[in-house]
């Protein structure tokens, strides 16, 4: 027996001596000496321990308070790994009830064999206003170095009973992940997981009867779980019980969700979990109902006083456009010159949203507002000329793929026009924007469509139509030294982008920013056209001269066709790909390249042509070069 008892404590005294501690602050000496994660050496941090809790108590008075929980312990094992010391939090405010936010964090680093601590400062905390409605919460941990463990957790409570998105990976290795809810039977949830995901999890499930204790006023029936404004009647103390669900879910060695180039939002296929509230059963009222439907999301956005009533708002604005429009003789002039009278008149304060902020009318004044504000100003000046025109509710690439039916799907509002039985896309947010040619962040997905009446419809927001990048070079050699001309065409979005980026720029600016993939090219001669306009197309022009683009070997000149122009590593290097591939918005782009034959040479040999096509015939790329007389000629496209 003494045997038996001896052998059970040592087989004990091992296992607890091997596992690990996840109480807050009790990190070990082995998480800070690893220099790399086991199973993803190429991990440039590993999550040791993620403890997600979410738990509903009663308040007198105030109803049941939500209160969310999470413990993070993740181990940073490079300097790219610093990133993750970096935290973002989003809590809410709607005017009547805001969102507590608490934190504690600390940094741990092993320095001569001993473990040095650095608490997270009140000072490394920011809140910044997002929107009217939203606040981050930035925070960042001290001390960061190769090696660093940090800490932290953070509390937020609330009376609302939507619950966030619960994510279940990262973009690193996750060792150990923990999750619980416990929620009164009166809040019902849709319990939905990303169905884009390559990993899921499923919830296990349990319940128990709890207690709560309530005040209640005489003559209002049955104990309510609210609170009372009536001050005729006595109150009395009692005690209810209703049943707790709870849901919980364990897991270890989450794989890191694969980052890989040209996928539109990585968060689409991330795994998570996702809790649509579908039912408020109130035990001494009416069941309140709130799964719905797309149409039913859209009509109720629609009918909001702030919403509509925006729309209808006209005032303000009518002895302005009706100067601007004195001209105009047909609905496609209308169309253009609203959109950018709203684009000069009112700037995008970065802010995004469906509701106004400030009001129109108040935007209108002070010439700045958020996209509600700008975009149902536009639709109102769009209605008010006699155009067909109706808001687009639209999911921004940042928010996301919605999965299920919810309001919160939504974050954007843009215009749109029915005109001869076409449909015309509008959004007045961005300078540089175009008639059907939206800002990149709205390009998502899809939107919808709101006519008066509540009906509403799918619109497509990805162009229909190819932007160009054209690229005409005539380059000449002499001697190692190679000198090239360049004229470079822009339209469509390569032109939008690039206007977005330098329109406001320094010659030098423009200059430094052409891409040569080498130091060792030089750019001269720079002119750009048509950069501050609307135009469709933008031009430069400029030369480029090197000394590194031929290469002399035993009299023989070596030069690449394509010049500085190729791709110097292959997006697509990987044996298999997780994402389908994405691309910002049709594209074409076509290179002629012209090299005159110096003096006393003659070609000795070509490159190979190449002709290859996307699965699905989604894309083409086509590679010819040829010799002319005394020239050698490139033509390169890519659609």
């Amino acid at each position: 027996m003494k045997l038996h008892y001896l052998l059970l404590c040592l087989l004990l005294t091992t296992v607890t001596g091997i596992s690990q501690n996840f109480k807050y602050g009790k990190v070990s000496k082995e998480e800070l000496a690893e220099k790399s994660n086991p199973s993803y050496p190429d991990a440039d941090a590993t999550v040791l321990y993620r403890d997600y809790k979410v738990a509903f108590t009663f308040k007198q008075g105030e109803g049941f308070i939500q209160k969310a929980t999470v413990h993070e312990r993740i181990k940073i094992y490079n300097k790219d790994g610093a990133e993750w010391a970096r935290k973002n939090v989003i809590t809410y405010n709607d005017g009547g009830n805001r969102e507590t936010f608490d934190l504690k964090g600390v940094t741990y680093n092993l320095v001569n064999g001993d473990v040095e601590k650095q608490k997270l400062k009140n000072s490394a905390v920011f809140e910044e206003r997002i929107s009217k409605y939203r606040v981050n919460n930035k925070f960042t941990m001290p001390d960061i170095r190769p090696g660093s463990v940090i800490e932290y957790e953070y509390v937020i409570e609330s009376g609302f009973s939507t619950i966030d998105d619960i994510e279940l990976q990262y973009t690193i290795p996750i060792n150990k992940e923990i999750v619980e809810l416990k929620i009164p039977e009166f809040f019902v949830y849709n319990i939905q997981s990303n169905p884009k995901a390559s990993v899921a999890f499923n919830f296990e499930t349990d319940s128990r009867e709890k207690e709560v204790n309530f005040r209640a006023r005489s003559g209002l029936g049955s104990a309510n779980y609210g609170s009372y404004n009536s001050n005729n009647s006595a109150t009395r103390a009692g005690t209810s019980t209703y049943k707790e669900i709870e849901y919980s879910l364990e897991e270890s060695n989450i794989p890191p969700l694969k980052t890989e180039p040209f996928v539109d939002n990585l968060r689409n296929y991330q795994a998570r979990s996702i809790w649509e509230l579908a039912m408020i059963n109130d035990p001494n009222g009416i069941p309140e109902n709130f799964a719905t439907s797309w149409e039913a999301v859209s009509k109720s956005v629609y009918e909001s006083e702030a919403f509509v009533n925006e729309i209808k708002r006209t005032n303000y604005y009518e002895a302005d456009l009706a100067t601007a429009l004195k001209d105009a003789t047909s609905p496609e002039q209308k169309m253009a010159i609203i959109h950018n009278f709203v684009k000069n008149k009112v700037k995008w304060n970065n802010y995004v949203g469906y509701f106004p902020e400030k009001g129109v009318k108040k935007a209108y004044s002070e010439g700045t507002g958020n996209t509600a504000d700008i975009n149902l100003m536009l639709i109102s000046m769009l209605q008010h000329a006699g155009l067909t025109a109706y808001p687009v509710l639209v999911s921004t690439k940042k928010n996301g793929i919605p999965v299920y039916p919810t309001r919160e799907g939504f974050n954007y509002v843009i215009a749109a026009v029915n005109h001869n039985g076409s449909f015309y896309i509008l959004d007045a947010t961005d300078p540089f924007s175009n008639i059907n040619m939206l800002p990149e962040r709205a390009m998502n997905w899809q939107g919808r469509l709101i006519r008066p009446d509540g009906s509403s419809d799918w619109v497509g927001l990805y162009p229909s139509y190819m932007s160009k990048k054209l690229t005409y070079v005539q380059a000449e050699i002499d001697n190692d030294n190679l000198t090239a001309k360049v004229r470079e065409r822009k339209g469509g979005h390569y032109a939008k982008d690039y206007r977005t980026a330098y329109a406001g720029s320094a010659t030098e600016v423009k200059t430094k920013a052409i891409d040569t993939n080498s130091e060792a090219v030089e750019i001269s001669e720079f002119e750009a056209k048509d950069v501050k306009s609307l135009k469709d197309n933008l031009s430069l022009s400029y030369t480029a001269t090197s000394n590194s683009l031929v290469e002399k070997i035993a009299g023989d000149l070596y030069v690449s066709p394509m010049l500085y122009f190729a791709q110097t590593e292959n997006p697509f290097k990987d044996s298999s790909r997780t994402y389908p591939i994405f691309f910002e918005y049709p594209k074409s782009e076509k290179y002629n390249i012209t090299i005159k034959i110096p003096e006393g040479y003659k070609v000795k040999s070509l490159p190979d042509a190449i002709q290859a096509n996307l699965a699905g015939n989604t894309g083409s790329y086509t590679y010819l070069v040829k010799e002319a007389p005394g020239v050698v000629q490139l033509a390169v496209s890519l659609d």
